[in-house]
């Protein structure tokens, strides 16, 4: 034999095999579809079963709404320069206003807004939802009862053991003390910690919060009221060493006031009793309470102008926040309900094809080889 019918030889030899690869596969499904239309009832009951916990699992499914809020934060600034010019204007080159370090930066707003002082002061927050008859504290809320075998069992026992608790202690268990906190305020603050999410780009310093609860209305207030509690808390820190120079400034102005008042008088009664005497000692000591009226007078200028720039201080160190997505009320759930049904029955279709093709044979194979295990033994 040549090369040329060597080579036709093989290319006819892989040609069969080809052909049987493909009869064999075909004989393969059709050998499936046969079983799976012979248990076609075991299909159709166990996908319908599957079809019925689903719908059971999508009416009981808490529904959750997510309200977002996006806002931009002033990143910190120094401010050392322009009231230096201001301060030079005015004749106080030695005064130092100091600069804005700004130790809260916008990475940490997360951290600042699970802590548990920012949580707990949500605590006493109205929540008004009149179409669905809502209006309470956000504590109240989240600690209502729902229904639940557990809270079955909670009704019929709740006034036995109510028989030996200390109402006084009940009392005071209800009162906050973020130091030490009672089992069902920690509850609270871990479940608004997994409601709270704050997401921060480095780059722009874009924060966006995002609340979700299982009632809408009350998404949007809450999620409104953290941003407007995360504006308060980064606005009281960035202006705090602020005021507190603005109140210092203003007590020494008002010290420096009353000694002027004081040395004013002093100066004003020696005058009237000692017009025309020509002494020394009186001239010594009118040139004296002289003396202690200019000192005391421009103590309190500089005093009440260095007051002035802390309250423009004041001012310019306090942020600004552009609020880009207010806090809406989300109109759809973030959960759907006919997806938990598609799912649920997508799940009992997929395992009963599974049991009638493969299973079933598998679970014979295996009980008969226990069956020649134990015989054999």
């Amino acid at each position: 034999m040549n090369k040329e019918e060597i080579k036709q030889v093989l290319q006819e030899i892989e040609k069969e095999k080809n052909v049987e690869a493909v009869e064999e596969s075909s004989i393969d499904w059709q050998d499936l579809l046969s079983k799976a239309w012979k248990g076609k009832k075991f299909i159709i009951t166990v996908t319908v079963v599957f079809m019925f916990l689903g719908l059971i699992s999508a009416l009981t499914m808490t529904r959750i709404y997510t309200s977002k809020v996006t806002l931009v934060p002033e990143l910190g600034k120094s401010t050392s320069s322009s009231l230096s010019s201001i301060s030079s204007m005015l004749g106080l080159g030695g005064m130092t206003m100091g600069s804005s370090a700004d130790a809260y930066h916008v990475t940490v707003y997360p951290e600042v807004v699970a802590s548990t002082p920012f949580v707990a002061k949500m605590f006493d927050m109205r929540v008004t939802d009149p179409k669905n008859g809502i209006d309470t504290t956000l504590i109240g809320y989240l600690s209502r009862e729902r229904f639940s075998i557990g809270n079955v069992i909670g009704y019929v026992t709740k006034p036995i053991f109510s028989l030996f608790s200390n109402k006084e202690e009940e009392t005071k268990g209800n009162e906050l003390n973020l130091f030490h906190l009672t089992k069902e305020q920690d509850r609270i603050v871990k479940t608004m910690n997994k409601a709270i999410q704050v997401d921060v780009d480095k780059k722009t310093g874009e924060t966006t919060i995002q609340v979700t609860m299982d009632n809408p209305v009350i998404a949007a207030t809450v999620a409104d009221t953290v941003c407007k509690h995360l504006r308060e808390y980064i606005v009281e820190y960035r202006t705090r060493k602020a005021r507190e120079d603005l109140e210092n400034y203003k007590k020494i102005a008002d010290e420096s006031y009353q000694r002027y008042l004081k040395a004013s008088k002093a100066y004003a009664y020696y005058q009237d009793h000692n017009r025309g005497l020509i002494l020394n000692a009186v001239i010594s000591e009118g040139s004296r309470l002289s003396n202690e009226l200019q000192i005391a007078s421009q103590l309190y200028q500089q005093m009440k102008l260095q007051a002035e720039m802390a309250r423009g201080k004041v001012i310019d160190e306090k942020p600004v926040f552009a609020i880009i997505q207010p806090a809406t009320v989300p109109l759809l759930p973030q959960n759907s309900r006919a997806k938990v049904l598609l799912i649920w029955t997508f799940v009992g279709f997929v395992l009963s094809c599974a049991w009638v093709l493969y299973g079933k044979e598998y679970w014979q194979k295996g009980k008969t080889m226990l069956n020649e295990i134990k015989s054999k033994a």
